[in-house]
């Protein structure tokens, strides 16, 4: 199993993420079985980075120790080889300066498959998603606007100016959501179960049209298409607001092990 193997996990910000997986680690997946690094940066910069390095293949390992000096320390003496699983956790951040959604789908293409060059998930619009949930009803259809400034449509927008002034995602989703869900200490065995079953379903439902646990496992490639033709490339862009982390724990357990672990 994998948390016999070395596994790294590499995330884009020093925060929240960390935070959320040990909770997660802690109360649904069993023992600490990773090794952490950050990024700290955006996946678009992610993504500038490996350009400068001449493109696609890339030594993630080696890059990530390049980045900072608590990643060397953390690194030492590992190299790509060393980890069996490498899994990055980033947020599609669609209001960014720098984004693009052409590189998301390179990116996708190229991390999708933990056992290779290592392989992402995306957060819609970011890792705040985990926490934006008042009950399943309402979180099937939750959607929220990602571009911002960064919209295609913003000159001839009527609705600019209340568009701009929104608050920021991080703000709005803790106003939005079930009050337990601000507190990361809250987040025991059960508020995991019913937060992967949402996410899990979303996913299902924004591929498949069914909201319900999925028969087979659900690409992030998938995901993002979906999110594109359904949501992202409308007059007003949007996002379907989905977590990573359950969709990892999805892929993690498989299909027929993830029933049983949600429903003892």
């Amino acid at each position: 199993m994998m948390n016999k193997e070395k596994t790294l996990f590499i995330f884009e910000g020093a925060r929240s993420e960390d935070k959320y997986v040990e909770k997660l680690e802690r109360n649904f997946l069993g023992e600490r079985h990773a090794i952490k690094c950050v990024f700290d940066a955006e996946i678009y910069q992610l993504y500038r980075a490996i350009k400068e390095e001449d493109g696609f293949p890339i030594d993630i390992v080696s890059l990530l120790k390049e980045r900072t000096a608590k990643n060397a320390e953390i690194l030492k003496g590992y190299a790509r080889d060393s980890f069996a699983y490498v899994y990055l956790f980033f947020d599609y951040d669609g209001h960014s300066s720098l984004a693009d959604d052409i590189s998301i789908k390179e990116m996708l293409s190229f991390f999708n498959d933990e056992t290779e060059e290592g392989k992402l998930y995306i957060s819609y619009p970011m890792v705040e998603a985990i926490r934006h949930f008042r009950n399943m009803e309402s979180f099937k259809s939750l959607t929220v606007k990602c571009k911002r400034s960064n919209c295609p449509y913003l000159a001839d927008c009527s609705d600019k100016d209340n568009c701009l002034d929104e608050p920021h995602y991080k703000t709005f989703s803790i106003s939005d959501s079930r009050s337990q869900l601000s507190n990361i200490n809250s987040y025991n065995k059960e508020v995991w179960q019913e937060l992967i079953s949402a996410h899990i379903c979303k996913a299902n439902y924004l591929v498949n049209d069914i909201f319900d646990m999925p028969e087979s496992l659900i690409t992030q490639e998938t995901i993002f298409a979906r999110q594109l033709e359904k949501h992202i490339s409308h007059r007003c862009p949007e996002v379907a607001v989905l977590s990573a982390f359950p969709l990892y724990v999805l892929d993690y357990f498989g299909c027929e092990k993830i029933l049983k672990k949600l429903n003892p």
